[in-house]
């Protein structure tokens, strides 16, 4: 008896259904990601769009605004960026970075205080010098006399920096950061310490402008 022999196309139909149902599509899943691969990774300026003209604020709560918007965004950076060692975040400190500075170091106001107070000789200059009188003022009733005129010189002295320093900040920035007296009392605990101990280091010599 004579068999039939079956062509190996028809034992295994399902065979060439699946290769022509998966060729086109594996095909055009190929082509797509070739040309993935090929296209170049926009830049971020490019992802983003360019950003529009930045106009100077008009009112003071627009300033305000603005600056809170700073804030976040210098904390975002931090946050993104490699963190600094010890001896780079002092000094940053040092020289007086924005983004390093503690929130009673930063602003215009402040940075006008400091330099007001490394030009110009004041009494706070020499307030180290009063502490064993106003220590021994503690024991010797005599003496308290003479800490409680001291106290009051330097409230006196610390309320007329900050007028002339809020003075020149109005002049200069049309804004003050602070009355007199919270300006005075910033200028006069940097004007105690010496020189080479204050932070962030002083930028103008003592007689220079400001």
């Amino acid at each position: 008896m004579k068999l039939i022999r079956r062509d190996k196309a028809t034992d295994n139909p399902t065979s060439d259904a699946d290769s022509g149902a998966t060729g086109p599509a594996s095909t055009a899943a190929d082509s797509v990601a070739a040309s993935r691969k090929g296209r170049p990774t926009p830049k971020r300026r490019e992802s983003q769009g360019r950003r529009g003209p930045v106009t100077a604020p008009k009112t003071r709560k627009e300033a305000y605004a603005r600056q809170r918007q700073l804030s976040k965004e210098q904390r975002a950076n931090r946050t993104t960026t490699k963190p600094r060692t010890v001896a780079e975040q002092r000094a940053a400190l040092k020289a007086g970075d924005p983004s390093v500075l503690p929130r009673r170091d930063q602003g215009k106001t402040r940075k006008l205080a400091r330099d007001y107070v490394d030009s110009h000789r004041m009494l706070s200059n020499y307030l180290l010098w009063l502490f064993p009188i106003m220590i021994a003022g503690v024991v010797l009733p005599a003496v308290q006399i003479v800490v409680l005129v001291v106290f009051l010189g330097l409230l006196v002295e610390w309320w007329v920096t900050g007028r002339r320093i809020r003075a020149l900040a109005l002049k200069r920035f049309e804004e003050a950061q602070g009355n007199n007296l919270s300006i005075g009392f910033y200028a006069g605990t940097r004007a105690y310490l010496p020189r080479r101990w204050r932070l962030p280091a002083p930028q103008v010599q003592r007689g220079d402008p400001i």
